[in-house]
């Protein structure tokens, strides 16, 4: 049996609830888990703290562990103390694991204060370093060109596909700009709505993150990065790109262009 290090609290609610679930996929480092009668609703858990967002658990599983554990289909119950399988845990110290949760509104009203030039100058610089370290995989609006999300919902390969990482990443820049300046984006009620409508056009698992992205919902190298673009902290910025472009082939650099596009429209 392996044990839970850190878990999200979409993820902790399910266990306190006493929730069953079917693996919906299997990966080299995670496995999917959709939710008994939750449409749309899937658990992550993963072999190492790549990242931690509200539906994930983190356990000190090694790569390849999930394979020789389960299958497709297999039903699994989530309890406060342990995950079972066929009536045997497979994740234990479920209580004992760190709860994840992004900073709350006046956590980051306290802590950041939004001056406008820096926050523009660490888009800059943003935008500086993913050009010379992962070239944007399709082509994207910038800032003030008009966005469609449209014409990007569902558009390019993977379970994530590279316009959906991009459209998350706006959702989650445009929130976090309206939490930190107290001001409404007259365009985000648009573009929420307009996801919410057609994510019938995109996998399930990409449904899933943009789900979490309308509700206002980021993870923590998200946050890590959010944050860092409005510190004068050149290194620090770069650290949270480098974190973000080690998910997935492009998905990383995706959501940070979307959020570079989010934050600048939140500065107008």
């Amino acid at each position: 049996m392996f044990y839970a290090t850190t878990l999200g609290k979409a993820f902790a609610k399910t266990c306190k609830n006493g929730d069953m679930g079917r693996v919906h996929s299997i990966f080299e480092r995670a496995v999917n888990i959709r939710l008994e009668g939750q449409a749309g609703g899937l658990l992550t858990m993963l072999c190492s703290e790549i990242d931690i967002l509200p539906a994930y658990l983190i356990t000190h599983a090694p790569g390849g562990s999930w394979g020789r554990l389960m299958q497709v289909n297999d039903s699994l119950l989530f309890t406060g103390e342990a995950i079972y399988i066929r009536n045997e845990p497979i994740i234990g110290q479920i209580t004992q694991a760190k709860l994840w949760e992004r900073l709350s509104d006046a956590e980051l009203t306290a802590h950041i204060k939004p001056e406008i030039d820096l926050i523009i100058l660490g888009c800059k610089l943003a935008e500086s370093y993913l050009s010379k370290n992962s070239p944007p995989s399709i082509s994207f609006p910038v800032m003030p060109q008009p966005l469609n999300p449209l014409e990007l919902i569902g558009l390019g390969p993977g379970l994530t596909p590279s316009g959906d990482d991009f459209l998350a990443g706006v959702l989650h820049g445009m929130i976090f700009m309206e939490k930190l300046r107290g001001i409404k984006n007259p365009r985000l009620p648009e573009i929420t709505q307009l996801i919410t409508n057609n994510l019938h056009k995109t996998g399930e698992i990409s449904r899933h993150f943009l789900s979490y992205a309308v509700a206002g919902e980021w993870g923590r190298n998200t946050e890590d990065f959010l944050i860092a673009i409005t510190e004068n902290e050149t290194r620090k910025l770069q650290n949270a790109i480098d974190r973000k472009l080690s998910i997935g082939a492009t998905s990383g650099a995706d959501e940070i262009r979307g959020c570079i596009y989010g934050v600048l429209a939140g500065c107008r």
